[in-house]
């Protein structure tokens, strides 16, 4: 019985319209861009996938068709590696939204009724319950948001050092979402992920962190919360070995968490005279 096929698409260096400058003010999709972004990939992101305790799904990464020999030979690598790992060639974030609607069918099955998908960036890693999980929330209804609303955010410091903070949020980034295969336009079909929280269909896993979101300085978007900070994490679960673990910087969370205090007050105090 196949009810439904798992699919998680991830945008690795596709034109995207507006996006000129990532958030420390780097131009993206450059050759120093692709090398630093592809050893972050194979040094985090790769294992964390290899790392799932469920491998019953198909992760779709998209890049640009003019994309060099140099990095398609990377490319071929991983594949070989890791044949989970699907990459497509596509012009533009458009054409990557159509292609995906043209490619998914081949993995039904005569018996799939629904398609999950999910889009995942190419510099987040997945707890190995990532995938199990989404599956263990699925219902056979369409447009049913499967939303993991608990991770991690990890802004990398130097020498493998970091600050690991809660992240908490309704239809985040890493949010799924089940359609019928009669009528599915994947996750893709919304233009930013917190839109899936006017959906009336929702399946939540709030119990435990699922995924990191890394910071670094090549990022487009991502800014560091001011969520509190944490002074442990098992990264083994995330598919972090001794070589390429991080170090939680003790000094730095504690001055972040003495900071948030007034941020903190701030809330509270909003929440008393609301409600007066």
């Amino acid at each position: 019985m196949s009810q439904f096929v798992h699919i998680i698409m991830t945008r690795f260096n596709v034109p995207t319209k507006g996006w000129n400058e990532t958030r420390s003010g780097f131009k993206p999709l450059t050759e120093e861009w692709l090398d630093d972004r592809f050893r972050l990939f194979r040094t985090y992101v790769l294992p964390s996938y290899k790392n799932q305790t469920n491998q019953n799904f198909v992760w779709l990464t998209f890049f640009d068709v003019n994309t060099s020999d140099k990095f398609r030979k990377i490319i071929k690598e991983i594949e070989t590696e890791y044949p989970t790992f699907k990459a497509v060639f596509v012009e533009d974030f458009d054409v990557m939204k159509t292609k995906a609607v043209e490619i998914i069918p081949q993995y039904f099955a005569p018996d799939t009724k629904f398609v999950i998908t999910g889009e995942l960036d190419n510099d987040d890693m997945l707890h190995k319950d990532y995938i199990k999980t989404v599956q263990e929330h699925f219902k056979p209804v369409h447009d049913l948001v499967i939303d993991l609303r608990r991770g991690f955010q990890l802004t990398m410091l130097p020498d493998r050092k970091a600050i690991v903070k809660l992240y908490n949020a309704v239809a985040n980034p890493f949010v799924n979402l089940a359609e019928s295969t009669d009528s599915f336009q994947t996750v893709l079909k919304e233009r930013a992920h917190n839109c899936f929280r006017d959906y009336k269909n929702f399946s939540t896993e709030d119990s435990k962190e699922m995924y990191i979101q890394i910071v670094h300085q090549y990022n487009l978007m991502n800014a560091t919360f001011k969520h509190k900070a944490v002074s442990g994490v098992d990264f083994s679960d995330y598919g972090m070995t001794e070589d390429t673990t991080f170090t939680i910087d003790h000094f730095k969370t504690l001055k972040h968490n003495i900071s948030r205090i007034p941020f903190v007050m701030g809330h509270i105090l909003k929440r008393v005279f609301n409600k007066k």
